[in-house]
C-alpha cells in the first residue's frame, strides 16, 4: 500500500493500513451511550426470511466480526433483525433493523449548522476529499452498559 500513497504522506502510511483499521478502540469516559425512554421494553425482533447465500453471507460476517473482536457472544433479553438491502455496485448491504430501539431512543438535543453556514465556511477551499473510511462506525464505542441494546 505505501507504493500508492504519495511520498508527502509517508510519514501518515499507517492511517491507511488495513490490520489498523481492524482494531477495536479502547474504552473511553467519551463512548456512545444508548439513553432509552422510560416506555421501552426489550423485544427478540422477528426473523426476516433471508436466501441462503444471505444466510452464508450472516454466518461469514459474525465469524469475521467475532475475530476482529467487534462483537461478542450475548445473552441480551433482545434482538434487532437483519436483512439486506442491494447497493450501487450491485453487492448487497447488511443491515441491522434498529428501528425499534430508534423510536425509544431519547434524541440529543444540540442545533446543527445551516447548510448556508456549512457552505460559507467551504468557501475558498482548494482540496476536497472523499474517502471511504473503513467501517468507520466501529471506531466509536457503544458504552459497555448499553452494548445489550444493540444486539442482533
Amino acid at each position: 500500500i505505501k507504493r500508492l500513497v504519495p511520498p508527502e504522506y509517508h510519514d501518515f502510511w499507517k492511517v491507511f493500513s488495513k490490520h489498523k483499521s481492524e482494531r477495536f478502540p479502547e474504552a473511553k469516559p467519551w463512548d456512545h451511550a444508548i439513553d432509552l425512554k422510560d416506555t421501552f421494553k426489550p423485544r427478540k425482533g422477528h426473523m426476516i426470511p433471508l436466501s441462503a447465500p444471505e444466510r452464508d453471507e450472516v454466518s461469514s460476517f459474525i465469524d469475521e466480526q467475532l475475530r476482529k473482536g467487534y462483537i461478542r457472544p450475548s445473552k441480551s433479553p433482545m434482538t434487532s433483525p437483519v436483512f439486506f438491502i442491494p447497493k450501487k455496485d450491485g453487492k448487497k448491504r447488511m443491515i441491522m433493523d434498529y428501528r425499534y430501539v430508534n423510536e425509544h431512543t431519547v434524541k440529543n438535543a444540540y442545533p446543527l449548522p445551516l447548510i448556508s453556514q456549512l457552505v460559507d465556511k467551504l468557501a475558498g477551499a482548494k482540496i476536497l476529499t472523499k474517502m471511504d473510511l473503513r467501517w468507520g462506525y466501529n471506531n466509536v464505542r457503544i458504552k459497555e452498559e448499553d452494548a445489550w441494546k444493540a444486539a442482533f
